[in-house]
């Protein structure tokens, strides 16, 4: 059931014509009909223990490497900043630092509130555990060069 759904009892039902692709995924994901959205780039910084006090190199590059290689579409991203519903899809990643990674995003909401705030540089993250690459995350703020809103 999308957000929206679930919010206004109403079933919506995303569809993109002739393209079973973007039809299956926003079908997977729960996309709602009418989505608020944000891009650009933002930063992380990924470390060995929640002490933050020791840089994960071979986290940092693992999680690089497997959002060059494959994408990664994020359900529910960050739900312990944003509450449930914010779809994130990250498609490319840089170290442009020793202890940084540069990450390209689009994200999507039923909640316009969610991507304001995603979008405010004054959000913060508190650390959080990847299991996959067995690294401690700090999210930093968000750069947000475009944002859209359902067409009336």
């Amino acid at each position: 059931m999308s957000l929206l759904a679930a919010s206004t009892g109403y079933c919506a039902t995303v569809t993109v014509p002739n393209s079973l692709l973007l039809n299956s995924i926003a079908e997977s994901v729960s996309l709602p009909m009418f989505t608020w959205s944000a891009n650009g780039t933002h930063t992380a910084k990924g470390y060995t223990t929640e002490a933050a006090d020791e840089t994960s190199v071979q986290g940092m590059k693992e999680d690089c490497d497997n959002i060059n290689l494959n994408k990664k579409i994020a359900v529910d991203f960050r739900s312990d900043v944003f509450g449930p519903g914010v779809i994130g899809f990250f498609y490319k990643c840089e170290k442009i630092r020793q202890d940084t990674n540069l990450y390209w995003f689009t994200v999507s909401s039923g909640s316009s509130s969610q991507i304001d705030q995603l979008c405010d540089p004054n959000t913060n993250y508190p650390i959080v555990y990847d299991s996959q690459h067995n690294t401690w995350w700090i999210d930093e703020p968000f750069d947000c060069t475009q944002r859209t809103s359902p067409a009336s």
